[in-house]
């Protein structure tokens, strides 16, 4: 295995670790993360319980894709798509809704996502489908 390929796998179990562990934190303790960052609780956590859910599965899935590279160039798209479609919310809501509706610690996680995708698509060059 030559080190480019190293290098991604490497790229995907550290993405798949750091959203499987956000996933099971924002789902377990969701109330101490919250009061800890400073963040307004939600009235209702149901939503973020579906999104932490989805946030482990989404670890599941680069997981997976870290076991076998080659053959997951749908898998990562799919990353790639769920990645943007959280940055697309945050800046929606930031830009378009208010500040108020977007803590920074979101925006953090918006710009780790942004970081994780470009790599993603930088490692579509190197995956055979």
């Amino acid at each position: 295995m030559n080190k480019r390929r190293n290098y991604f796998k490497g790229l995907f179990l550290i993405s798949a670790i750091y959203d499987f562990v956000l996933g099971i934190a924002f789902l377990f303790f969701y109330k101490q993360i919250f009061n800890l960052l400073g963040m307004n609780l939600p009235e209702n956590p149901a939503y973020l319980t579906f999104s932490a859910i989805m946030i482990t599965l989404l670890g599941i899935l680069l997981f997976m894709i870290y076991l076998k590279l080659e053959g997951s160039r749908r898998l990562i798209l799919y990353a790639i798509f769920i990645k943007f479609a959280y940055i697309g919310t945050v800046l929606y809501y930031y830009l378009f809704v208010g500040t108020d509706y977007v803590d920074a610690p979101f925006l953090i996680f918006a710009g780790l996502d942004f970081i994780f995708a470009l790599l993603f698509i930088e490692s579509l060059r190197e995956i055979r489908t």
